[in-house]
């Protein structure tokens, strides 16, 4: 059984559902979920120096560079306890994350349990991104195989980069990003993959069989 208020990485590539795996693992395992997406929205729109920082390359139209994400990362991780459970979404990107987040976790006294990757081929995700569409009032995603799903009467929208052609690309970058990732902690022994192209609940019972999570 995994350790009692874990670390861990959810690695997944856009489609995969790894946003509602993170929710569900969240209130399972009693777990702070640390987005570094969330991290970039909450330091920019509460003008942080790291969020000024971040801005200061955006008004330029370049890349934030890696060690203002690492630090971003890394400072909401310090106002952990050794005894904090977290679980990492969207972070580490590249290798030099990777490394940077092994070497602070280290000195820090915290140590990553396990990393979870959610497999999903790349039809199947561009088939369900294709088909995913936005209601502009409650911004709630809607998907054209879903029999509840377009309804006529809603105000529905598609995201650019959620054109087969846009898809596509995004998931050539995660893959070119990702791999050398994976196979950073596939060295380490710490890699699960998990097969994602079932249900919500099966997905959800498959990651946490990786952890050897205890749900009775």
């Amino acid at each position: 059984m995994i350790a009692r208020n874990p670390k861990l990485v959810l690695f997944g590539p856009p489609g995969a559902g790894k946003g509602t795996q993170a929710q569900l693992l969240k209130e399972q395992l009693h777990v702070d979920h640390i987005s570094s997406g969330d991290l970039f929205r909450h330091h920019l729109s509460n003008g942080t120096e790291l969020g000024q920082l971040a801005r200061s390359y955006m008004n330029q139209g370049v890349l934030v560079p890696d060690n203002v994400t690492i630090d971003m990362v890394l400072d909401r991780i310090s106002q952990l306890s050794e005894s904090d459970g977290f679980l990492l979404d969207g972070f580490p990107r590249n290798a030099n994350q990777a490394h940077a987040l092994e070497g602070a976790l280290n000195t820090n006294g915290h140590n990553i349990h396990r990393v979870v990757h959610i497999q999903v081929n790349d039809t199947e995700l561009i088939r369900r991104l294709s088909n995913r569409y936005i209601c502009r009032v409650c911004q709630r995603p809607y998907s054209r195989d879903d029999e509840t799903g377009a309804a006529p009467n809603r105000d529905i929208y598609q995201r650019d980069d959620d054109t087969p052609e846009a898809v596509a690309n995004r998931i050539a970058v995660y893959h070119q990003e990702t791999t050398p990732v994976l196979d950073f902690y596939r060295e380490r022994g710490l890699l699960s993959d998990v097969p994602g192209e079932g249900s919500i609940a099966t997905v959800n019972q498959l990651v946490l069989d990786a952890l050897d999570v205890l749900t009775s």
